[in-house]
């Protein structure tokens, strides 16, 4: 019997492996290339010792989350001459191909929301990462756009557990702004902004409109009733790994780019 060819290696690019959306992105990634002979492959790349591996490594294909901007990890991407996809955003001259949320469109979206639920005064709460720069990028253009006041836009360092979040809500209200609504950019913030403000005797929606963004439906379950925009982690991996294999195979050409659309779906919250 003719043993099978070994697996190949597809190189997972991340700056973070430890939050849930990328842990379901690539779980669900994985899943759809493992029956085609391809598995995922994650180190800290960065650094000479990480581009040293990821050399040695000799990857048929690369998978990024979030843009491939790093110059050092960007070179050592294009020099290795295999597919890339970058899915979730995609730097601003994309290496090859991408698959990303629009996620300044999203921001805007919650901010016309906001606006037809006529919320004049209105705040956001973001993480600082590429694509919750960009909803809340685009968050703040749309505000401005419909004639909202901004009072107040907080970004946090780092949102790994509800407690993050919950001191981003308490950075919020240490403001001493007046404000009727707040976006936030995840899931965690979203939930953590219902929950803190509840302990503060605030009633969602009459004294505060939360409208969050979720990356697999769980904001919803946290905080009942929630108002969210989003995409589903789990799809976005699938297309990832299905945009992959199709560049593989031939059956999609270099430098190739597609959008995920976000899904609005409107609760208690606002």
């Amino acid at each position: 019997m003719a043993s099978l060819p070994p697996p190949r290696p597809i190189a997972l690019i991340a700056p973070r492996l430890d939050t849930g959306l990328a842990a379901r992105a690539m779980q669900a990634c994985a899943e759809l290339l493992a029956p085609a002979g391809y598995y995922l492959a994650a180190a800290p790349w960065q650094g000479a010792p990480g581009l040293s591996l990821l050399n040695e490594l000799r990857p048929a294909a690369a998978l990024v989350i979030g843009p491939l901007d790093d110059p050092g990890l960007r070179s050592t991407v294009a020099a290795l001459e295999v597919p890339v996809v970058e899915t979730w955003s995609a730097s601003a001259q994309p290496l090859d191909g991408a698959l990303v949320i629009d996620n300044a469109e999203a921001g805007r979206q919650a901010a016309r929301h906001l606006a037809a639920k006529r919320h004049a005064r209105v705040a956001c709460i973001s993480t600082d990462n590429p694509w919750e720069r960009a909803r809340r990028e685009g968050f703040v253009a749309g505000a401005a756009a419909l004639g909202l006041e901004q009072v107040a836009d907080i970004v946090q360092p780092e949102v790994q557990h509800m407690n993050d979040g919950r001191m981003a809500f308490l950075r919020l209200l240490s403001t001493n702004t007046i404000f009727d609504a707040v976006f936030c950019s995840s899931d965690l913030l979203a939930a953590a902004a219902v929950s803190e403000a509840h302990n503060r005797d605030l009633h969602v929606p009459q004294d505060l409109a939360v409208l969050g963004f979720t990356d697999d439906g769980s904001a919803a379950q946290w905080a009942q009733g929630l108002t969210t925009l989003g995409v589903d982690a789990a799809a976005v991996g699938r297309r990832a790994g299905q945009f992959l294999l199709d560049r593989l195979d031939g059956e999609r050409g270099a430098r190739e780019h597609a959008t995920i659309e976000v899904v609005f779906e409107e609760r208690l919250s606002t």
